[in-house]
């Protein structure tokens, strides 16, 4: 397995790249918003990602007009309702890693535009989202799930967790492009770098009903959100358990362990996951896997099952997964000025936690504070 960082070929044309942006693009509303699917509903963090797609295909406007909306549509708490579907909100569950997304998603775009103006118009937006985010970090540092009607729910999630780490150092990128400075986001990202990184217990002993490492996003994604880089990083996604147990060679990677679904989404993430520890031509190789699932008019399949071939869930393809093939296509051939942003997400090297000492340290939730209900 090489760990080259070498442009390798893609099983995507230029007419075939384009086919999928545009069926991406198909799914946004006049409102900026973006849809799963076109009729269906529509969350903050897959719409976010599917901006990043549309940037990642040279929509810039479509991903700005993405982008506003989320400002629009804001609580006052700075967070979002985690379900809309025609325009009203089905869910009004607000859930931390969905907030935090927005960094992700607007630091992505200044990469790939270097609108700086745009940058500091969505900067109250951003601030406030981040400021609600750093509220629910726990003593432990994870970030706590979601809240319902100001009460939240204390358990933590590696995979929210994990996409939490990866926007905090969007936002102090993005703050500090913009000259402002955020110690306690720096604090925050510390403590929350330190327990993905040893995280004990913590995970686990929590009331969820299902406990962590079911889902192959609990395996990869404190890499692909910056915590675990470098050798660390390489040796979890190719000679680990979980990487035994997740990825199956041409096939892609299963969404849960205990289950033959192979999902292109999440075998595009592990694309990027690769990619970004240096391993690209395994990247590559995983990419090419993929284009099976691949359907005529541009778009992906959620899923399929092995050896059956069953279309899972059915007749579904989501703007979410387009989105995650874009940007990985975009991370191996290095076509536009945010080919290599996930690869950037890494806590050992951002710049702005080297410029100052950490500071103040983030303000925890109080566990007597908190319920243990399910948020819904």
């Amino acid at each position: 397995m090489s760990s080259s960082t070498s442009r390798q070929p893609s099983p995507l044309s230029p007419k075939a790249f384009e086919a999928t942006a545009s069926w991406l693009a198909a799914h946004q509303k006049d409102s900026g918003e973006i849809l799963w699917t076109l009729g269906g509903k529509s969350d903050p963090w897959d719409h976010v990602h599917a901006a990043m797609g549309l940037a990642a295909a040279g929509r810039i406007d479509a991903a700005r007009a993405a982008y506003r909306f989320m400002a629009r549509t804001q609580d006052e708490n700075g967070a979002w309702a985690a379900e809309r579907v025609g325009g009203a909100v089905t869910r009004a569950t607000h859930e931390t890693n969905h907030a935090a997304y927005l960094a992700t998603g607007l630091c992505h775009f200044d990469q790939a535009t270097r609108d700086r103006d745009f940058l500091r118009e969505m900067w109250p937006t951003l601030e406030r989202a981040i400021d609600w985010v750093v509220k629910l970090q726990l003593e432990s540092g994870a970030i706590a799930w979601a809240e319902k009607k100001g009460k939240v729910w204390r358990a933590p999630l590696i995979t929210g967790s994990s996409s939490v780490h990866g926007s905090l150092i969007a936002a102090l990128r993005v703050a500090e492009n913009l000259d402002y400075d955020r110690p306690l986001w720096r604090a925050a990202l510390a403590r929350l770098t330190a327990v993905l990184r040893r995280p004990g217990k913590v995970f686990i002993d929590t009331d969820l009903p299902e406990k962590p490492g079911r889902h192959a996003m609990d395996f990869y994604y404190p890499v692909l959100g910056g915590a675990i880089r470098g050798h660390a990083g390489r040796e979890l996604l190719t000679s680990s358990p979980d990487a035994a147990a997740f990825i199956d060679e041409d096939l892609g990677c299963r969404c849960v362990r205990d289950q033959p679904w192979y999902t292109v989404a999440e075998s595009s993430e592990l694309v990027l996951a690769f990619h970004a520890v240096g391993l690209s031509q395994r990247a590559s190789e995983i990419f090419h896997w993929l284009q099976g699932q691949r359907d005529e008019d541009g778009a992906y399949w959620t899923g399929t099952t092995h050896p059956e071939k069953i279309r899972f869930p059915e007749g579904e393809k989501t703007t979410w997964t387009a989105a995650t093939v874009l940007l990985a296509h975009d991370a191996l051939m290095s076509e536009t000025t945010a080919s290599d942003f996930f690869r950037t997400l890494d806590a050992n090297t951002v710049s702005i936690m080297r410029k100052r000492s950490v500071g103040e340290r983030a303000p925890a939730a109080r566990y007597d504070e908190l319920t243990t209900t399910p948020a819904e």
